[in-house]
């Protein structure tokens, strides 16, 4: 298959925003769109506004694989078509955000905490009917009956998704998902559930390997504890690349185990401005060079016919005595010139 676009990180990241994919749909304005996603999932803003460009850009037709969770699945509802892999994963669930309650507080402040989680309470109230909304359009079911699913908040295979509506097709071509021990950790720091899920113990945990870097093994890479941010779902390595480290006044980047480098919008630019730079320095080597090799191919043309010209007759031999110093000089520099010319 063919993917104009693949989403398979965090949505929001820059490669799975909605600035990334409204660049991609404007390069295939008016054309068919295939879309991979393979995403748990991410800011639920993201999830709406793309959402709303696949709706806007007509022909998207949407291909779940793995495990798609969240805000990703969110972003597939505005395809004109979902098909899903038989052995891939679908999750619909409640909203939710972080709540910071920890702490001392006074009867005072236990109210005021408990007016704050009402208000939060019904602000996500509101948006899980409008998730249901969005769902239930999608399966032509009853608001309430989807409102339950979301709930329940458990992984869907594609069988259950079809006949719940989230999905038109399922496809044979699909890999049998194989989960270890890191994906756990993976979906425990994003909250998703894993009560039905099967894990292999082929892998270590990330807190296996924390404590094995208290061992004395060293190597280029070193993992990083979940530091409780949960706007990324992968384990995070420091990891230098010299060249654009320097570039970038950087010592290291955050690396996530997909592959995907962490960089600032403004890195961004730079590293885009450095690299037109080096373009343009380029070509004008390229017009030197070009101007080099016109200049060598019409001395050695004039070379070729100064070779082709009879020669004067000699009626008088010439030593080097005879030659002044002056015209010594001035031959050598014409040699010297040419030489230049010819070599660069």
């Amino acid at each position: 298959m063919d993917y104009q676009l693949i989403l398979n990180t965090t949505i929001g990241c820059w490669n799975c925003s909605k600035t990334f994919v409204r660049e991609i749909l404007s390069r295939h304005k008016g054309r068919p769109v295939n879309v991979l996603i393979s995403s748990p999932g991410g800011l639920l803003d993201d999830g709406l506004d793309i959402m709303r460009q696949f709706r806007d850009h007509g022909d998207v037709t949407v291909y779940i694989s793995g495990f798609t969770a969240s805000a990703a699945t969110v972003a597939a509802m505005g395809a004109k078509k979902i098909v899903m892999g038989k052995y891939s994963f679908f999750l619909v669930h409640k909203c939710s955000n972080f709540i910071d309650a920890w702490g001392s507080y006074n009867a005072d402040q236990i109210q005021k905490l408990i007016e704050d989680l009402t208000a939060n309470k019904k602000e996500n109230d509101k948006i899980d009917v409008v998730l249901a909304q969005l769902y239930a359009d999608r399966c032509g079911k009853p608001i309430s009956e989807i409102l339950n699913v979301l709930k329940e908040g458990k992984w869907l295979n594609a069988t259950e998704a079809l006949a719940l509506g989230f999905i038109d097709e399922i496809s044979d071509d699909d890999k049998k998902q194989n989960l270890s021990l890191a994906d756990k950790d993976r979906f425990l720091n994003m909250e998703l559930p894993i009560d039905n899920l099967t894990f292999e113990d082929d892998t270590p945990s990330w807190f296996s390997r924390f404590i094995a870097s208290f061992s004395g093994k060293k190597n280029e890479e070193h993992y990083i504890p979940d530091n409780g941010d949960k706007s990324n779902n992968n384990h995070l390595m420091k990891k230098k690349f010299n060249s654009i480290g320097k570039l970038l006044d950087k010592e290291d980047f955050t690396v996530a185990d997909n592959g995907i480098v962490a960089i600032s919008n403004d890195e961004m630019q730079k590293v885009e401005e450095h690299l037109a730079g080096l373009e343009n320095s380029l070509a004008s080597k390229d017009n030197d060079i070009a101007t080099r090799d016109t200049r060598i191919s019409e001395l050695e043309e004039q070379v070729e016919n100064l070779k082709k010209q009879p020669a004067d007759d000699t009626k008088e031999s010439v030593t080097t005595e005879d030659v002044n110093d002056d015209y010594i000089k001035r031959s050598k520099e014409m040699f010297n010139d040419v030489k230049y010319m010819i070599n660069g």
